[in-house]
């Protein structure tokens, strides 16, 4: 049996599961605007060059079901370092072997509704504590930027702009927060031609440039869905690590199957379960969110074979 025949059984003996409690999960509510652009003020890192900076709301960030609870933060923290480590320790080779292009983090889903933007958001917070790293959170969902609609840059130029025209400089366009070591790329203004942009050379220029904007650079993607899009394909091939989120009693094992089948042989994939509501693996969550990395937690963290 293979690494990720394992992986699905386990995602799918998760999913089948008793419910440990009755309270359910936040639905992300995308309507919910959580940051908003305010003048910059102090220069927060080398490579902010734009007058603008977003200011991020961490009580809109709980009602929009973005990050957990206050009674839950303590436990998503320690899930969420669980997960982080082993895409920092191969993107720079600390203790691991290093992956090419291993900071280019793209994460996506199978299908819509996972809680792939839930995952890109804790995922980038929770990186932008390391002492040693900046994280940018690219908005890549082009066709529904949800990540630029919630941070109030849904009218900022971003990353489709700066793909269509060579007077624009990425850097221009990154958005620093007032959360330390963290910024945004928003998605910018929609185009028909969108897939063609992203599989062009300029995307290979500009994730070079990303990936390289400082020391300990990390970019992660929030990628449209595997199956729904044509964009992710692209943004997969990219990306030097890619995560794969699956809900918990939603998703099925064909779909999680199709989204890995997708994905170049080679391609250093993980995948992280989602609203679990019941113990997997070695760990108790009593709220509804779980991951999955490694033997551990039963999860597949592999080379796609």
């Amino acid at each position: 049996m293979s690494k990720i025949q394992k992986a699905l059984g386990k995602f799918q003996g998760a999913r089948e599961t008793e419910k440990s409690s009755d309270e359910s999960p936040p639905d992300i509510e995308d309507s919910i605007i959580v940051a908003k652009l305010v003048d910059r003020g102090e220069k927060r890192s080398a490579y902010d060059v734009t007058e603008k900076c977003l200011h991020v709301d961490s009580e809109a960030l709980r009602k929009a079901g973005l990050i957990a609870p206050e009674y839950h933060e303590h436990l998503m923290a320690n899930q969420y370092r669980d997960i982080k480590r082993p895409l920092i320790a191969h993107a720079f080779g600390k203790r691991a072997t290093r992956i090419e292009d291993g900071n280019l983090i793209m994460v996506s889903s199978a299908l819509s509704g996972e809680g792939k933007t839930f995952t890109s958001i804790n995922l980038a917070l929770s990186m932008a504590r390391e002492r040693d790293h900046s994280v940018l959170l690219v908005d890549a969902d082009v066709a529904k930027p949800h990540t630029s609609e919630m941070f109030g840059a849904e009218g900022e130029l971003g990353l489709l702009d700066v793909l269509e025209r060579p007077d624009l400089q990425v850097q221009s366009l990154i958005l620093p927060t007032d959360v330390d070591n963290l910024s945004m790329l928003p998605a910018g203004q929609p185009r028909t031609n969108a897939t063609e942009l992203l599989a062009s050379s300029a995307m290979q220029d500009v994730c070079r440039t990303l990936g390289t904007l400082s020391e300990g650079q990390i970019v992660i993607f929030d990628s449209p869905p595997m199956l729904q899009t044509s964009e992710a394909k692209v943004l997969a091939d990219l990306a030097g690590q890619v995560v794969v989120v699956v809900r918990a009693e939603e998703t099925s094992q064909e779909a999680v199957a199709g989204a890995l089948a997708a994905l170049d042989d080679g391609k250093a994939v993980n995948l992280v379960l989602n609203q679990v509501r019941k113990g997997f693996g070695d760990y108790q969550y009593g709220y509804g969110y779980g991951y999955g990395y490694g033997s551990a937690g039963g999860s597949g963290s592999y080379e796609k074979t």
